[in-house]
């Protein structure tokens, strides 16, 4: 039984359709870049960076006690962030970059992470992580960077209140002291 060469020509279209799609998905729905970097900011470039800005030492500051139900409460607030990010000293980027010890710093400045353009001109134009700069960034992302890669918040069935963006704020400055 013979198959005609129309017939092979459409299935072979079609396959590589959906290998187009499998490949690219990724990048369109969540932003994934499929590939890391070497590139590193210099530590004289994130202080020229800073210079002047006079912030103090975001992480020397106390925290307010909290009950194990609070702390509970801004974990599972923090869930959605935990996809992409990781909090823990020498984590992996993941779609998004380590975060550990991020307030205080310029933005786009994680080691090996493939930042979007973007962020780059934000970081260029000043943006330090501050709790402010962070609470502007969790509210609306998109006005604050626009054409960044960040998908928050999700697309399906997210719930977005000022507590909940609050909570993801205070456990962040807590997981990464």
């Amino acid at each position: 039984m013979s198959i005609a060469a129309g017939t092979r020509i459409f299935h072979s279209m079609v396959l590589l359709a959906f290998l187009a799609l499998a490949v690219f998905f990724p990048y369109i729905w969540f932003g994934v870049v499929p590939f890391g970097t070497d590139d590193v900011v210099p530590e004289a470039e994130i202080d020229r960076l800073l210079a002047g800005k006079n912030l103090p030492d975001y992480y020397a500051e106390p925290l307010q006690p909290i009950s194990a139900e609070e702390l509970a409460a801004e974990k599972v607030a923090f869930t959605w962030c935990r996809f992409c990010h990781t909090l823990e000293e020498g984590g992996e980027n993941r779609v998004g970059p380590n975060l550990h010890r991020i307030v205080g710093k310029p933005a786009a400045v994680a080691p090996h992470f493939v930042y979007s353009q973007a962020f780059i001109d934000a970081r260029n134009n000043g943006l330090v992580w501050t709790p402010e700069t962070l609470a502007a960034f969790i509210a609306d992302n998109k006005a604050m960077v626009p054409h960044n890669r960040m998908r928050y918040p999700p697309m399906i069935g997210f719930e977005v209140s000022a507590e909940r963006d609050r909570q993801m704020l205070d456990y962040l400055m807590r997981m990464t002291r």
